[in-house]
């Protein structure tokens, strides 16, 4: 048996060599980039706890802001009209005490909440009157679905905001620190936000606070509060405010 010529044999080693250091480079390539997406993967599992708690942290900010707003905030002292009971109320003469501090005035009762603008409307008592409309403030804490049926039997529905000024004067009846329900919910199409009546929100008169609607884990109703409107789970119990049509007594 003739034996391979001696070149043939450091080739053929050369050539086994070379397989060899190819595949040694190939596997550090495969483990270079299994590495590299290991690290884009924490990188952005970091980045994305990192942005639920800086949203957790602007809610428990946005929380602790109406709450020292509700500690510090007082309310200036209610300036009542001239009576004869009080000894302070001034007495030059006697023709003035008769116009300005009319025992009449004193004891005639006056409808709550009413404005010059509204004297054609009526509301039930408990109910605030504005511009033709009655709202209930309710402070039990239910539910939304609750707070809706609750409205329901008192005659009306949970609210409908229709205009950025009736959107004023609910927030001036809220304190600092309060949440209402309202009648708007996206609960039959997520994202759709719809009034209880099924027309969609006009999103100009959206009064969203920063991040929200953010559907944390299925908010799905609108709680209303001082300065914004937050969704949150419809569940939760909550005050809520009921609306229906005022009496009308002019013709």
């Amino acid at each position: 048996m003739m034996s391979r010529p001696q070149k043939y044999i450091e080739g053929e080693a050369l050539h086994s060599q070379r397989e060899k250091s190819n595949n040694a480079l190939k596997l550090r390539v495969a483990v270079l980039v299994v590495c590299v997406l290991l690290v884009s993967a924490l990188v952005v599992t970091y980045l994305l706890l990192e942005l639920l708690k800086t949203r957790d942290m602007l809610r428990n900010l946005e929380m602790k802001q109406e709450t020292i707003k509700a500690d510090v905030t007082e309310r200036p002292p209610e300036i009542k009209p001239c009576s004869t009971v009080q000894p302070t109320c001034p007495e030059p003469e006697v023709k003035i005490i008769t116009q300005t501090c009319s025992p009449i005035q004193t004891t005639s009762p006056q409808p709550p909440e009413i404005n010059m603008n509204d004297s054609c409307y009526k509301c039930e008592d408990g109910w605030k009157q504005h511009e033709g409309k009655c709202y209930y403030f309710s402070t039990r804490k239910s539910s939304w679905d609750q707070s809706r049926t609750e409205c329901r039997t008192k005659g009306g529905d949970l609210v409908k905001i229709d205009s950025s000024e009736e959107q004023s004067f609910l927030k001036t009846k809220i304190e600092y620190g309060s949440h209402f329900w309202i009648g708007l919910t996206d609960s039959a199409e997520e994202g759709k936000w719809l009034w209880v009546d099924g027309s969609p929100l006009n999103e100009r008169l959206a009064s969203w606070s920063f991040l929200e609607p953010d559907d944390w884990n299925g908010e799905d109703c609108v709680k209303m509060g001082r300065m914004y409107w937050f969704d949150n789970y419809c569940k939760v119990n909550h005050g809520s405010i009921c609306e229906k049509p005022a009496v009308v007594l002019c013709d």
